[in-house]
């Protein structure tokens, strides 16, 4: 039995158990027994309320009402034996075959037990003598369903439509029908719906219509469906943004953003996809540039509407990210976390759109606050570490690392994401020993790192030691990343430190075609390798370009050094 199926029956037999429990209250003449059996039924005290109605069929064999709870109890144990639960219903009915919820609790734990056929018959039976029941039409129909018999639930529906006319359930239900029958082809199913329209208009069914003409390129008649459906309720909101999504695919954007506010504007609708709206319809920076204003009345209207709405926040948030506004982004995110301070995610999410808009001691201040809240959790921790690198704090970073691997000494996902950069402080702070034991504590866990094999084999290479331990480190990063021009330009200065600078040059040639000319550090290196190899002319040319990149780095000075070892 399918999982929505089962959802269904069960909910049937649970009504059904609360119909009889409402229904079958006993009649003065019943036994002592029989009403502490009740009262502990309906007191959730289930094993002695089987226990009671087992000692009361003892005493009262033809009690039908005692079958019928015993049956009922026995269902809410754990692991019930369904064999006696369905022995008892059926004595029950057999007992006292004219009530109505006796046969009615049988038929819906066939459903349950997946017996759709004994259903589906005994709500036949049913019906012949209660033909007034609107509900089980719907129940046999939902039986049939499940038989895959599409024609009889169809037939049910029919059934009940010519006893109580035609309504907007009945529609729905027999669509449903339609389009199972046909495999999920929608096609005779609003076919029937437009047929069915000119009996039952509601502002639902108008829409839908709307809507299957919209993916069917008829516009018009889709914005007429919609205008009717508005026209029977104003406030039917589902319509407005029907018809400003066909606006929108006419490019007619003055109607498209007026139905959509109306829609946005809307309290009681679900906030997420509202919130999904906007953010997808911004992510087109040329829209966002000309309907800046309408855009902004959008994202103003969804906030009055959810004032408090963390989905909400964090949707307009990003269109006033997206629109170069962080400081309103920013301050929606903190609105999130003095509304809900004990959300652990609502501040990281503040913490990374603080850290993302280089609001540094904003960030600090809320790593620090979310480390207090949870110090179980050190992403805060990492977080703020990293700034404190960014701002040249390296004393701190230290100390944040340094806790941050303590927590978890052993943890793997730890140690690669703390000791790397752990290690780039301690050589920075030219405490090389400190570093190098670092990486080495992470190529023990990953020998892949391709960050660490990176750096480690550069500052080696710097020191002028284990040049060879250092290539073959270095050798892993391009074999893994061949196009990375950094990783490249390792490899090939650690050639040019070992002598062999014909392999160099053809490695700074490849880093050359793949970003390496951005980098004042790569284009440097490369003349090195080619005044070593005597082109003198090109490696000026690229020193030149290296010190218009950066000034810092003292090119211009070797330049003249370069050009008066040449005179």
């Amino acid at each position: 039995m399918k999982p929505m199926q089962m959802s269904f029956i069960r909910r049937l037999l649970s009504v059904s158990i609360l119909l009889i429990s409402l229904a079958l209250r006993p009649a003065g003449a019943q036994s002592p027994t029989f009403i502490d059996a009740l009262r502990a039924s309906e007191e959730g005290r289930t094993a002695e309320a089987v226990a009671l109605f087992e000692k009361e069929l003892e005493q009262s064999p033809d009690n039908d009402a005692a079958y019928m709870y015993l049956a009922v109890n026995l269902m809410a144990l754990d692991n019930p034996d369904y064999d006696r639960v369905e022995a008892l219903l059926r004595r029950a009915v057999e007992l006292s075959p004219d009530n109505y919820w006796y046969t009615y609790t049988l038929a819906n734990f066939y459903a349950f037990k997946d017996e759709p056929e004994m259903c589906a018959r005994l709500y036949e039976e049913l019906l012949s003598r209660n033909p007034g029941k609107r509900a089980l039409y719907f129940d046999l129909a939902n039986t049939y369903m499940v038989l895959g018999d599409m024609d009889k639930a169809l037939e049910a529906m029919d059934r009940i439509e010519a006893r109580m006319g035609r309504n907007e359930l009945i529609c729905l239900t027999k669509m449903d029908l339609l389009t199972r029958k046909h495999g999920g082809d929608r096609t005779e199913a609003y076919r029937m719906l437009e047929e069915y329209y000119r009996d039952v208009q509601t502002p639902r069914l108008a829409t839908m219509l709307g809507d299957y003409c919209q993916e069917n390129y008829q516009d018009q008649k889709a914005i007429d469906y919609y205008s009717q459906a508005i026209a029977m309720d104003a406030d039917y909101y589902m319509a407005y943004y029907g018809r400003a999504n066909t606006y929108r695919g006419l490019r007619q954007y003055e109607p498209f953003f007026s139905d959509l506010i109306r829609f946005m504007s809307d309290g009681d609708l679900d906030p997420k996809p509202k919130a999904e709206y906007l953010t997808l319809i911004s992510e087109n920076p040329q829209f966002m540039t000309t309907f800046r204003p309408e855009m902004d009345s959008l994202a103003i209207a969804l906030l009055q509407a959810h004032p408090a709405d963390t989905t909400i926040h964090n949707g307009v948030g990003i269109y006033y990210y997206r629109t170069e506004r962080p400081y309103l982004a920013i301050e929606l995110s903190r609105q999130n976390t003095v509304n809900y301070p004990d959300s652990y995610t609502l501040g990281f999410d503040y913490l990374l759109l603080l850290y993302y808009s280089n609001a540094y001691d904003a960030a600090i201040d809320e790593a620090t606050r979310l480390f207090r809240g949870w110090p179980e959790d050190t992403d805060p921790l990492l977080v703020r570490a990293n700034i404190f690198a960014r701002k040249g704090e390296n004393r701190s970073a230290i100390e944040d690392y340094e806790l941050i691997v303590s927590r978890s000494p052993r943890d793997s996902a730890t140690i690669v994401s703390a000791y790397p950069p752990l290690g780039d402080l301690y050589h920075q702070e030219g405490q090389n020993k400190k570093a190098y034991k670092c990486y080495e504590k992470v190529l023990k866990v990953n020998p892949d790192h391709t960050l660490t094999l990176n750096n480690y084999a550069y500052f080696l290479s710097l020191e002028g030691k284990n040049l060879r331990k250092a290539k073959e480190m270095s050798r892993k990063t391009i074999l893994a990343e061949p196009d990375n021009p950094t990783y490249i330009d390792t490899y090939a200065w650690i050639l040019h430190l070992m002598g062999d600078d014909p392999e160099a040059k053809l490695h700074f040639k490849h880093a050359m075609l793949y970003g390496g000319k951005e980098s004042a550090v790569i284009l440097d290196h490369y003349a090195d390798v080619l005044y070593a190899l005597g082109e003198y002319d090109l490696a000026f040319i690229y020193w030149e370009q290296a010190a218009a990149l950066d000034s810092t780095l003292g090119i211009a000075d070797k330049i003249k050094t370069r050009k008066a070892e040449r005179r």
